[in-house]
């Protein structure tokens, strides 16, 4: 009883070795992919032992499948793999072939160019990552030539964004200013009716309850990706001579 224990015991700390005895002498590429979760092409440029694990410090010179952009790689391997798996450890400046396994199980073994050459021509095309659909530019709002109205608009809300203000409110009266006909699908400001306002200045505290403000209503364009286009916005306050100005 007492030989059969030590003799699975010595089978279990061999079986993390064998499981990973691959190697380009007698392992198809295809064997490599279907083990690794990591496969690169390398070069060594340590090796030092911790416990039971030689580690190896890898310059990847070409990655077969894994994550991109890996620039080196640390691998422990177990120092009983070499002997196990009859193969020599790499030294320093040999070019080889680390893999990395789900399992975390590590491999390192000698490569050559041909072999190198066949890992590549399986290596999985990259995957095309699908496009975002092209972001719709704005559409162009009602740039063309409209009425402008004098009006009289009592604040019901107001915004502050920045030095501009975004303002809701009803119209108390409104008088067209210029000779412009109306155009099909613009808002006509019509006392009673609520609309919104965008003004490129002023204070929301100038606004207070029941407050109204008098100045000339235009309709906005957005070409140019003005502030106000950024949200809905049925009117802008000119600012110009004569400019709208709270009421108390």
């Amino acid at each position: 009883m007492f030989r059969v224990l030590i003799a699975l015991i010595l089978g279990c700390a061999l079986l993390p070795a064998q499981a990973a005895c691959l190697s380009t002498r007698e392992s198809k590429p295809q064997d490599w992919y279907a083990w690794a979760t990591v496969l690169v092409a390398a070069d060594v440029t340590g090796v030092t032992q911790r416990g039971r694990f030689d580690v190896l410090s890898l310059r990847v010179v070409e990655a077969f499948k894994g994550p991109e952009g890996v620039q080196t790689l640390t691998l422990e391997v177990p120092a009983n793999l070499w002997e196990a798996c009859k193969a020599e450890r790499p030294a320093v400046g040999a070019r080889v072939l680390g893999a990395l396994n789900a399992n975390h199980d590590a491999n390192v073994v000698p490569l050559q160019a041909a072999y190198a050459d066949e890992l590549r021509a399986l290596r999985p095309a990259p995957i095309a990552l699908q496009a975002e659909p092209p972001k719709p530019e704005p559409t162009p709002m009602r740039c063309v030539a409209s009425p402008v109205y004098g009006a009289s608009v009592k604040v019901e809300s107001c915004e502050q964004v920045g030095g501009a203000l975004f303002l809701r409110g009803e119209v108390l009266r409104a008088a067209r200013e210029n000779s412009v006909e109306e155009v099909e699908g613009l808002p006509v400001p019509a006392s009673g009716k609520r609309f919104s306002f965008y003004k490129a200045n002023g204070q929301c505290q100038d606004y207070g309850k029941n407050a109204a403000l008098t100045g000339r209503l235009s309709h906005p364009c957005c070409d140019a990706r003005q502030p106000y286009c950024t949200r809905k916005t049925d009117f802008l306050i000119d600012e110009g001579p004569g400019a709208a100005s709270p009421l108390r």
